[in-house]
């Protein structure tokens, strides 16, 4: 028998469905508790609705936010979407509301892509083609049977190893190995009065955040699949997710969510608390396993190479790939850089006078939207679009918009970002195109 018909036997193996269930449930109210900080934050009215530019992804230029009303309800049944799958009801609906929803929203403006929000969308999107709702839920009294093909629980294991592999892959660069940055440099920007500060301000502190977060990264797969090492490697992932729990203030409930992942790479006999809950199989019970479709494999196999080539597209694409971020969203390039705004200036001409006029950022944008123009050369080009138009409204067509955007990179002297000289709001961007007017990464 060959590899690829013993693989696939593999993955049809009966297996009991509690680890699913367990994991579903904690991820449901994870979600539900995420959702909930978005209304704390006021994400829809300062985030959406209240800045006169969103930053769109290509592609996404015709998405744009309804009312506040509107707005504050999609997040509210994205919400209530997400405590339903928590409880294992209306499930695959709730998967598929819970993933538009947050898609929806988080579609709008680049500004607030994070890597962990993309995961949430797509472990929902995975659950929904699982028996999850099955075990752990209070669907749990009325199910026709108590295992699953091992497929179910492996696609998503199957994604969370994705997520560290390709984590360490970004982490193979000189500034990571060589340089230790930016572990370097955003200790340095710790706050001394931080009351983790006095351990973590030291040079093997540095080294421990490197080279193990990358050890840890790329070997994830060995450690997580091979199982006389996964019970020693469980230390290291608990400290590792903890650890950036405490020294992150913007990655909320990820490090929690990828600790409670870790459950999904046991079995149901493996794990203590789930053991009493599961019966012995019976060949009653394999007669009712739920069974695949042709058309479900084939959407699987076509997501996962996706998964496995697109991360890779920045490797091939000619603008510099972390500095200017072209082509490293959506790829898992987790804290690749730290960077330092030390100027950010806009200024308009007069087309004919070439009187400057300074313009008041905070007026249009918000503080994690002026990060984004820090870090995003198309960003810098929508946003000095946004002000010829408004230029135009106020009477002054063809204006010139300028810019002096300077930042410190992974611990480099301050540069210029794009280049102070060029009419930004006339450039052209493609993907494929070497952005001339982008001031090149000093090494």
């Amino acid at each position: 028998m060959g590899i690829i018909q013993k693989f696939k036997q593999w993955l049809s193996e009966p297996i009991d469905g509690h680890v699913l269930g367990l994991f579903r449930l904690v991820f449901g109210l994870f979600m539900a508790y995420n959702i909930l900080s978005y209304y704390q934050i006021g994400l829809i009215e300062n985030g959406l609705l209240t800045p006169k530019v969103l930053f769109k992804y290509e592609g996404l230029e015709w998405l744009h936010p309804f009312s506040e009303t509107v707005m504050l309800s999609i997040l509210g049944l994205t919400g209530l979407a997400a405590v339903f799958m928590a409880a294992g009801v209306l499930f695959r609906w709730a998967c598929w509301v819970f993933a538009l929803g947050l898609a929806f929203i988080f579609f709008q403006e680049k500004s607030y892509y994070n890597n962990h929000i993309y995961l949430f969308i797509l472990l929902a999107v995975l659950l929904s083609f699982t028996n999850a709702d099955r075990f752990v839920s209070l669907r749990s009294k009325n199910r026709p049977f108590d295992v699953v093909p091992r497929w179910q629980q492996f696609v998503l294991q199957a994604q969370i190893v994705i997520v560290y592999f390709y984590g360490g892959v970004t982490k193979m660069k000189p500034d990571w190995l060589l340089h230790k940055e930016p572990a370097t440099s955003m200790v340095d920007f710790m706050k001394d009065s931080y009351w983790l500060a006095p351990w973590l301000k030291n040079g093997f502190t540095v080294d421990v955040l490197t080279y193990g977060g990358f050890l840890l990264d790329i070997l994830a797969p060995l450690l997580l699949w091979y199982k006389p090492l996964r019970r020693w490697a469980l230390i290291p992932f608990v400290l590792f997710h903890l650890a950036n729990s405490l020294i992150f203030d913007d990655i909320g409930v990820f490090p929690f969510v990828m600790l409670a992942a870790i459950v999904l790479f046991y079995e149901t006999h493996e794990l203590p608390l789930l053991r009493k809950l599961a019966k012995s199989k019976n060949d009653a019970r394999l007669l009712t396993m739920p069974q695949a479709s042709v058309f479900l494999r084939y959407t699987l196999i076509g997501y996962f190479v996706f998964q496995l080539l697109f991360p890779l597209r920045g490797f091939f694409l000619p603008n510099q790939l972390d500095y200017t971020t072209i082509g490293n969203r959506f790829s898992w390039r987790m804290k690749a850089d730290t960077r330092q705004i030390e100027e950010m200036k806009f200024v308009l001409q007069h087309p004919a006078s070439n009187q400057e006029m300074p313009v008041k950022i905070q007026t249009f944008v918000n503080e994690m939207q002026i990060n984004t123009m820090a870090q995003d050369p198309r960003a810098v080009a929508a946003f000095a679009r946004m002000l010829r138009e408004e230029a135009e409204r106020q009477g002054i067509p063809g204006a010139v918009v300028k810019a002096s955007i300077k930042v410190r990179y992974n611990g480099r002297p301050a540069q210029y970002f794009v280049s102070p000289d060029v009419d930004l709001a006339s450039v052209s961007y493609s993907p494929f195109q070497k952005l001339d007017w982008v001031v090149l990464l000093q090494e």
